[in-house]
């Protein structure tokens, strides 16, 4: 009788194999449901970290907090207060910095704020809360109805729980975008004036740290 060389190995070799064939496919098809699992969450003001329920309310109104920080920070500076104001609606002067001409920046208010949620997770009191891994000012763009990170990226026209890497991804510019013509953001870029753009790189900042 003729004994196979895979039937003589052992059975416990032969059921680590059968895992790790069953792991390597299960893989892909794990990584792409992580698109689909809730990556943040856009508010429009401090008062809805009462009424949402996804994070705590302390951390919520601390991540704001940090959100008007950024802002000031990074806003998109506009040349044109009109096409400012058309693009976002009551635009104001920046102090203490003016263009090459002499004239002062623009810059649009802060409509929103955009809370990228932390790998890990708590329980408390029996509700699931997401920890805040960091946080980006965000600009309604009242041509596209988008709301736009400082880097011009459009993250989704609803407030509300966002899904997938990109879209709860909180990293910020460097520097503020400087916006000189055609616009801001994806809209602007795709007719070839994103702004010229005195940025290219950026720096994810984590929730809690100074920046």
């Amino acid at each position: 009788m003729t004994t196979n060389a895979h039937d003589s190995a052992p059975r416990g070799k032969r059921s680590r194999n059968l895992k790790l064939v069953l792991m390597a496919v299960a893989a892909p098809a794990v990584l792409a449901g992580c698109d689909d699992d809730p990556s943040g969450k856009i508010l429009i003001s401090r008062e809805e970290c009462a009424v949402q329920t996804e994070i705590s309310r302390e951390e919520c109104e601390k991540a704001y907090g940090q959100a008007v920080v950024e802002h000031e920070k990074v806003a998109p500076r506009f040349e044109s207060q009109q096409e400012c104001n058309q693009q976002f609606g009551a635009c104001t002067p920046l102090q203490g910095q003016q263009t090459s001409s002499g004239q002062p920046y623009y810059i649009p208010p802060m409509t929103g704020f955009l809370l990228g949620y932390a790998a890990s997770q708590l329980m408390s009191g029996g509700n699931r809360y997401y920890h805040v891994g960091g946080v980006s000012p965000l600009y309604r763009d009242y041509r596209s109805g988008g709301y736009l990170k400082p880097d011009g990226k459009q993250i989704g026209t609803n407030s509300g729980t966002v899904y997938g890497r990109k879209a709860g991804d909180t990293a910020l510019p460097a520097r503020a975008v400087t916006v000189s013509r055609a616009g801001f953001g994806s809209s602007a870029a795709a007719r070839g004036g994103f702004g010229r753009s005195s940025s290219s790189s950026s720096s994810s900042r984590s929730f809690g740290r100074g920046g």
